[in-house]
């Protein structure tokens, strides 16, 4: 299949391999930005996710936001080699429901005139908050929270969906693989590029910095909260509610 080039002359045909990638309505054209304070909203909401995985990781061994070291470890599981590989699946499969319920409320948001990135975040932190009340009545018990694995799987798979660039730089808060080959590209180009180029780049190096920065401090904050006890919960909260307040309603749509 192909598309007519305009020049009538010339029947030049361009060849399409798959057809565009549906637009969210989150990143809408026109859009003025997400949130009032970008930088600062990502620095939240991958603390958040780092906090969480610490947590998650250190509490019952899995993992609700690195979905790439839950497919590592369920794989390990089929020859025994890692005990908990059902707890990896559960949360894969939250991760994968929370995505999906993330981009099916994007239909009702752009025909209500919603603004979406709240009714996300909004979503995504109600999920948390069930998951850290969860977390608090399950023990380490048989079931190995199981409930956490599938409720924390969820909340992430939303936040995943929150915010996934700025400034036309792409950037995820949640698992951060991309995030450390984005950077190291950009990186590259700041070095060896000019104008334009180098300063697309510095700013995907910068940005990606940051969050790999921000994920690692959430780590380790969430793996000493295992110590503190129930008042970690408030961090984990806290964080996503902050974000809330940076975000702005969308620009009103242009009229023909």
């Amino acid at each position: 299949l192909g598309q007519r080039n305009r020049n009538g002359s010339a029947q030049h045909w361009v060849t399409m391999s798959s057809p565009p990638a549906a637009p969210d309505p989150a990143d809408a054209i026109g859009r003025t930005g997400l949130f009032r304070w970008p930088v600062i909203a990502l620095a939240l909401l991958t603390l958040t996710s780092g906090y969480t995985d610490g947590y998650s990781l250190s509490r019952f061994d899995v993992f609700i936001a690195n979905q790439s070291g839950n497919i590592v470890r369920a794989g390990m599981g089929i020859f025994g080699e890692y005990a908990a590989w059902r707890l990896a699946l559960l949360s894969m499969a939250g991760f994968a429901i929370g995505a999906m319920v993330a981009w099916l409320i994007g239909i009702p948001a752009a025909r209500r005139g919603w603004t979406l990135v709240r009714v996300r975040l909004i979503l995504a932190s109600a999920l948390l908050g069930i998951w850290w009340l969860t977390v608090l009545v399950v023990g380490n018990n048989d079931e190995k929270g199981i409930a956490c694995a599938i409720l924390g799987g969820m909340a992430l798979g939303v936040l995943a969906s929150v915010m996934t660039k700025i400034a036309n730089t792409p950037i995820q808060p949640t698992f951060q693989t991309a995030t450390v080959l984005n950077g190291a590209r950009g990186l590259i180009e700041w070095m060896t590029g000019r104008g334009s180029e180098a300063s697309a780049g510095r700013r995907l190096a910068v940005l990606g910095g940051i969050a790999i920065a921000c994920y690692a401090l959430g780590g380790a904050l969430g793996a000493f909260a295992i110590r503190i006890g129930p008042t970690a919960v408030l961090l984990g909260l806290v964080l996503p509610a902050v974000a809330l307040l940076l975000t702005r309603p969308d620009p009103p749509t242009p009229t023909r």
